[in-house]
C-alpha cells in the first residue's frame, strides 16, 4: 500500500511539474530545488526527487554537476515543427510508392476506424485529437514500409510533438485538422482508385497547409 501511494505521489508531483515547465512557470535554466517543491506540494521529498529523475529521462531536465536539477530549453517551436513535418512528409510519399510498386491493399475498415474514433474525440472535447488522428493514419503507412527505424522515428517525431511541441504549434495542427481530414481522405481515396500522384499530391498539401499557418 505504501509503494502504492508512494508512486501516485510520484506520478502526481510529475505531471505538476511538467505542466509547470509547458506554462513557463519553470523557465530554462532555472534549477528545480527538491526542499522548495516539496513545502511547496506539501509532500516528501522522495517523491519529488523521483518526479524529477523522470522528467530528466523525458528530456525536460538535466542533471548538472554544480546546480542540480535544472530544466531544459524543450520547447518545440514552429520551425523545428516544419523541419520534423517535410521529413515526415517524405516518409509518407515513400509508403505510398511502395503501395504501388508492390500493389498492396489497404485496410480500409481500420482507416474508418480511426476516423470514427477522431469524431468521438471531437465531440468530447479531448485534447490533441487531430494530432492522434494524424499519428494514427501516419503510422498506419509507415508500417507498409516495413522498417522499424522509420516507425521509431515517426513515434518520436509524434511524442516530441506532445511533450515538447508550444502552444503555437499545437494550435497550428488543431487549426489545420479539418483540411488535414479531408486531405487524408483523398490520399486514400486516390490510392483507393489507384491514383498514386493524386495521393502524393494530398501528402504535399497537408504540409503546404500547416506552413501557410505558421507563417501568415
Amino acid at each position: 500500500m505504501e509503494n502504492k501511494r508512494r508512486e501516485t505521489m510520484e506520478t502526481m508531483c510529475y505531471r505538476e511539474l511538467k505542466e509547470r515547465i509547458h506554462s513557463g512557470f519553470y523557465q530554462p535554466g532555472e534549477r528545480l530545488i527538491e526542499a522548495k517543491i516539496s513545502k511547496e506540494m506539501d509532500i516528501s521529498r522522495t517523491p519529488v526527487r523521483k518526479a524529477i529523475s523522470m522528467l530528466a529521462a523525458d528530456g525536460f531536465v538535466q542533471n548538472t554537476e554544480y546546480r542540480g536539477a535544472v530544466v531544459n530549453d524543450s520547447s518545440l517551436g514552429k520551425e523545428r515543427y516544419i523541419e520534423m513535418l517535410d521529413m515526415l512528409g517524405l516518409f509518407m510519399k515513400h509508403a505510398i510508392r511502395r503501395i504501388e510498386a508492390k500493389r498492396l491493399p489497404l485496410n480500409y475498415k481500420k482507416f474508418d476506424e480511426m476516423r470514427s474514433e477522431l469524431s468521438w474525440r471531437i465531440e468530447a472535447g479531448q485534447e490533441k485529437a487531430y494530432l492522434n488522428y494524424g499519428k494514427s493514419i501516419v503510422l498506419e503507412f509507415i508500417f507498409y514500409l516495413k522498417n522499424n527505424c522509420y516507425t521509431e522515428i515517426t513515434e518520436d517525431f509524434f511524442k516530441k510533438i506532445d511533450q515538447f511541441g508550444n502552444l503555437e504549434v499545437l494550435t497550428i495542427i488543431e487549426s489545420s485538422g479539418p483540411v488535414m481530414v479531408d486531405n487524408f481522405t483523398k490520399l486514400l481515396e486516390a490510392i483507393r482508385r489507384e491514383n498514386y500522384l493524386g495521393a502524393l499530391a494530398a501528402v504535399d498539401k497537408i504540409t503546404e497547409r500547416q506552413i501557410l499557418l505558421a507563417y501568415r
